[in-house]
């Protein structure tokens, strides 16, 4: 840190409902905790209330309440963590920006943080911060908080017709904090008219959902869904995906488990998130529900939203996202023998194969990491994304695999979330991505690729090989490797292996 300033007359905004004051580090200014709307439990949200003088928005805000409790840190030396305090006031939003210009109308980039739509915040990892996405890329970077679990997908609709949007207030939160962007952003120094939403994991899901709600359209102009498309074709009541019938069964358990339905909506959130845990072991099943607001449904039950053709989407995932628990040993010094016994372990009868597809695929990889290949998490899905994208937009899709090896615990694979600190240029903040100079290329080629999608809808730029489209007839996709490299259908055996 070179300089800061945080003072009266200084790095003040006005919004619509009134004066922020922020401050400025080195050479970006930060505004957190910034107040997008208000809500009453499990009711829509409203526009926050205007006030005179000035409000400092120089603190980080509360984040969602949490089911589990109490929270543990975890899998910290992967996803450094930052734990922030709880509480349902919880419609806050942060902005960096390098300029407060309202001419300089720069691309605006809204992170949808991960976690499912049950867990997580937008301050939870620390490379989420946008200071330096917004000092390298020239963006504004904001991140937001949204109701979560049972504060944001909880249905009641059969009990009170006050409560019909109840079942997905969590995502119309998102479109409230779109909605304040459009209305302000352009005294951050962003473009309004150009406003891209993307998230990782249950981020990635919460950017397909806003696609699938007319009151969000217009409000966001490229998409980027990260490792969040889950079973587009599988049946309803899987992982981020549940129908209203399923929604209103899980009510009225949790119902039946306090007695009394209005209960839930005045009893203490302590008490509310302990009846949760009282009531159900798996906590996935929170997700938008339905018919809820104007949202029509996941686009593989009721297809992909036609009004949104023209909006390009960038989407893809990690080479090995869930496979944990390879030797903590030097992954190059593992014999062939070895592998092999390793690979007959996991797959069979179908070890050479799968070995065999894995060389095809990946040349530039070692092939020791075929054996963390399966679970194939989210990999068969990306490609029917992006099939049926091709199929019916004007827009491009592009799609990428993470292919990155780390030097953690002797070479780990890209893993779920390993591309975060990546995309805001926050490399340095995350040990278990160092590979020496590697490092290095992987983070100019892939947050080039980001901010370039976010500025015109066309991640290429002159860091990074050519990255074509997807289209029906050339399934191209982006490796982020050493070296990356563009290919159409790759993978495509050994994806089929492993669908199996």
């Amino acid at each position: 840190m070179k300089s800061f300033i945080c003072q009266e007359g200084f790095a003040e905004v006005k919004t619509k409902a009134g004066i922020l004051r922020g401050f400025m580090q080195d050479d970006v200014y930060s505004f957190r905790g910034v107040r997008y709307a208000k809500a009453e439990r499990f009711r829509s949200p409203q526009p926050v209330d205007p006030w005179e003088g000035v409000a400092m928005a120089t603190d980080f805000g509360y984040v969602c309440p949490q089911i589990h409790a109490p929270r543990l840190g975890g899998g910290e030396i992967m996803n450094p963590h930052r734990f922030w305090p709880e509480s349902e006031d919880c419609l806050n939003l942060n902005i960096w920006t390098k300029t407060l210009d309202p001419g300089a109308r720069q691309p605006v980039m809204v992170w949808l943080h991960g976690g499912g739509y049950v867990g997580g915040n937008a301050i939870e990892m620390i490379c989420y911060d946008g200071d330096n996405q917004a000092r390298y890329g020239d963006v504004v970077s904001v991140t937001v908080n949204h109701r979560l679990n049972v504060l944001g997908f909880l249905d009641l609709s059969d009990y009170d017709s006050a409560y019909q949007t109840s079942g997905n207030v969590g995502i119309i939160d998102l479109q409230a904090a779109l909605q304040w962007i459009h209305d302000n952003i352009a005294q951050f120094g962003g473009d309004p008219g150009n406003v891209t939403i993307y998230g990782q994991s249950g981020g990635g899901g919460k950017v397909t959902t806003l696609m699938q709600m007319p009151c969000a359209d217009g409000l966001y102009h490229r998409a980027i869904i990260e490792s969040g498309i889950i079973h587009l074709e599988g049946p309803a009541n899987t992982a981020m995906r549940i129908t209203k019938q399923a929604a209103q069964e899980n009510t009225k358990k949790l119902v039946e488990h306090v007695g009394d339905w209005k209960a839930l909506t005045t009893m203490p959130v302590e008490e509310l998130m302990r009846a949760c845990r009282e009531t159900f072991t798996n906590h996935m099943f929170w997700t938008p529900v339905p018919g809820a607001g104007d949202f029509a449904g996941d686009p593989g039950q009721v297809g992909l939203r036609p009004e949104t053709k023209d909006i390009p989407v960038m989407i893809g995932c990690s080479l090995c996202e869930f496979a944990f628990g390879l030797p903590a040993t030097d992954k190059g010094k593992a014999t062939a023998e070895e592998k092999l016994a390793a690979m007959a372990a996991r797959y069979g009868d179908q070890a050479q194969a799968v070995l065999e597809a894995f060389r095809s695929a990946y040349p530039d990889v070692n092939d020791y990491y075929a054996i963390a290949a399966a679970p194939m998490a989210f990999r068969p899905d990306v490609i029917d994304y992006c099939q049926k994208r091709a199929a019916m937009a004007d827009a491009p899709v592009y799609q990428y695999v993470m292919a990155y090896e780390s030097a953690v615990n002797g070479g780990t694979m890209s893993w779920h979330c390993a591309e975060i600190p990546f995309i805001f240029h926050n490399a340095e903040t995350t040990g278990s991505v160092w590979n020496g100079d590697q490092t290095w290329v992987t983070q100019d080629e892939m947050f080039f690729a980001w901010v370039n999608f976010a500025r015109s809808g066309n991640p290429n730029h002159d860091k990074l090989v050519q990255w074509r489209p997807y289209t029906a007839d050339d399934h191209a996709c982006m490796i982020f490797g050493a070296p990356s490299a563009c290919r159409s259908d790759h993978d495509a055996q050994l994806v089929a292996l492993l669908k199996r």
